[in-house]
C-alpha cells in the first residue's frame, strides 16, 4: 500500500468527459445542419446535368478540329467524349431516353470511323452529329 496516492479520480477522467461533449456537440451539429439544408430543385439537377454534358460535346468537337492534323489528339478527344458521356449518361437516359441512345449511337459511329481512318470530310460530320445529338438528349439544343 502507498503512502502517497491520492484518493479520488484520476486525471483519465478529466480528459475523456470534454471529449465525450465534443462528440457530442459535433454530432448534434452535423444533424442541425443536415436537417436545415436545402434540396437541389429538379432545374438545378438539369442545369448541372447540362454543364456536365457539355464537357463531351465540346470534346467530340474537338475531335473534327484535330482528326486531319492531330490523330493522337483526336483519339484523346474523342477517349474523353466517350469518357464524360459515360458519366452523365444514366442520369440523361432518365431525362431523355430516346435521345441519349440516339447520342450514344452516334457516338459509337464517330468511333468506328475514327477506328477505320474515314476520310475528314466523313469524320467532321459524324463529329457534328454527335455532338448535336448529345446537345440534344441534355435539352441543350
Amino acid at each position: 500500500m502507498s503512502l502517497y496516492r491520492q484518493a479520488g479520480r484520476s486525471g483519465r477522467g478529466l480528459l475523456i468527459l470534454p471529449l465525450v461533449a465534443l462528440v457530442v456537440g459535433l454530432g448534434v451539429g452535423f444533424a442541425a445542419g443536415r436537417a436545415t439544408a436545402e434540396t437541389p430543385t429538379f432545374q438545378d439537377q438539369v442545369a448541372d446535368l447540362q454543364a456536365e454534358t457539355g464537357t463531351a460535346a465540346d470534346a467530340l468537337e474537338l475531335v473534327a478540329i484535330h482528326y486531319e492534323t492531330a490523330r493522337s489528339g483526336a483519339d484523346a478527344q474523342l477517349e474523353r467524349a466517350r469518357t464524360a458521356f459515360a458519366e452523365v449518361e444514366p442520369r440523361l437516359r432518365l431525362l431523355s431516353p430516346a435521345e441519349t441512345a440516339a447520342a450514344d449511337e452516334a457516338i459509337g459511329r464517330l468511333e468506328t470511323l475514327v477506328s477505320e481512318s474515314a476520310p475528314a470530310a466523313e469524320v467532321e460530320r459524324a463529329a457534328e452529329n454527335a455532338r448535336n445529338m448529345v446537345r440534344r438528349a441534355a435539352r441543350l439544343r
